[in-house]
């Protein structure tokens, strides 16, 4: 019987996730939310995805669609510090400076394992 992989660790998930990372840090935000959307057409429950597309989409100024996608990936994900303290950042672009410190210290909180 063959055994199944889990989706994250497909090598198509790994691969568009590279290329994503890699469209994100040339500037290419909308070809790296290609790559994204193909990994979460792949594996929808990819914490780790949901988080970049919400990078790409804050880049792109898109800040609402950004915090949606931060929020799945917290949920996804509750201990994911990166989208808790990145969510805080796009919060504060938008002037939500309260909500943006609570998210922003959840992050940093997560991140030194308190």
């Amino acid at each position: 019987m063959e055994q199944k992989i889990p989706a994250y660790q497909s090598p198509d998930v790994a691969y568009s996730l590279r290329m994503a990372t890699e469209a994100l840090q040339s500037g290419n935000y909308s070809r790296a939310l290609e790559f994204i959307e193909k990994t979460l057409s792949i594996d929808p429950d990819s914490a780790m995805a949901w988080h970049e597309k919400a990078n790409c989409l804050d880049e792109m100024g898109r800040c609402e669609e950004a915090l949606n996608c931060y929020e799945t990936a917290i949920r996804l994900d509750s201990n994911h510090a990166e989208a808790w303290f990145n969510k805080g950042l796009t919060l504060k672009k938008m002037g939500r400076e309260k909500e943006a410190f609570d998210c922003m210290s959840r992050g940093v909180d997560l991140a030194l394992g308190k």
